[in-house]
């Protein structure tokens, strides 16, 4: 996103670029589906956008980001494409379904659903993942010390813990599958999740993936002055309960921090 709001979608190992809707401000992007250089129908994309944190979405050549219409109070803080559909969550932890009309021609509606299990404090983050067609909830907490020193403020914060649950989906009595019920884990059946200022993924582990961790960024925009963000990053391993560096270096800065491409 450039300075005059130009917005484009970027590979950059490839150096494709593909022009968005303009915006002014971003803070999540979510795709329905990998790019791809044919024929096939191309990705809806959903975006938090604004100085209010509203729902956008768009095509491959529109013009302009269509609102989602919801009810929500207060600024989306997380998106994720799950079961052909996009989810939203709020700041007040209420999580909401995206439906787009079929035609595309109108807007959107976003209906609350459930509220989430449990809410971290001011300083604490939220996450929606997708994993093999499972919707899971994260909750990250901060340990935050503010200090005054002469003619200078500082802030220091780093994660202490997280929390996640996975949703349990119950069938009614005639047969309907039904949102259903938070049930806590102290394991991400071996997957790993990588969350921080991008959409959440969710990787199988591997030689250099470790399963059961959460990968973490810097997102807390709000406290990055006046060095930047990009310092609080590690790996959280959810079995242990447990906080080890994945990067021993410093990659501080104040609009772009560290962020995961995978």
């Amino acid at each position: 996103m450039g300075t005059d709001s130009q917005t484009n979608l970027l590979h950059p190992l490839l150096r494709h670029q593909i022009p968005l809707p303009s915006m002014t401000k971003c803070s999540k992007v979510a795709l329905s589906s990998r790019v791809s250089g044919n024929d096939t129908p191309q990705p809806t994309i959903m975006v938090i956008y604004g100085e209010v944190g509203s729902l956008g979405f768009a095509r491959f050549g529109d013009q302009e980001w269509k609102q989602v219409e919801s009810p929500s109070v207060g600024p989306f803080v997380d998106i994720t494409y799950h079961k052909g559909k996009f989810y939203g969550i709020n700041h007040a932890g209420e999580i909401f379904e995206c439906n787009i009309d079929d035609d595309y021609t109108s807007g959107a509606t976003g209906e609350p659903i459930t509220f989430c299990p449990s809410n971290p404090d001011d300083s604490g983050s939220m996450y929606l993942v997708d994993s093999e067609n499972d919707l899971w909830f994260l909750a990250r907490t901060r340990r935050v010390k503010h200090f005054k020193p002469p003619n200078n403020m500082r802030v220091k914060y780093r994660t202490t813990n997280f929390l996640v649950w996975r949703l349990e989906p119950t069938v009614s009595e005639d047969g309907h599958e039904t949102i259903g019920t938070w049930v806590q884990k102290h394991d991400l059946g071996g997957k790993a999740f990588f969350v921080g200022l991008n959409a959440s993924v969710s990787l199988s582990s591997s030689d250099c993936v470790r399963p059961n961790c959460i990968y973490f960024t810097d997102d807390i925009s709000d406290l990055y002055f006046p060095d930047g963000g990009g310092h609080d990053m590690g790996i959280f391993d959810v079995e242990r309960g447990t906080i080890e560096q994945h990067f021993q270096g410093k990659s501080l800065h104040p609009i772009s921090p560290p962020l995961w491409y995978i």
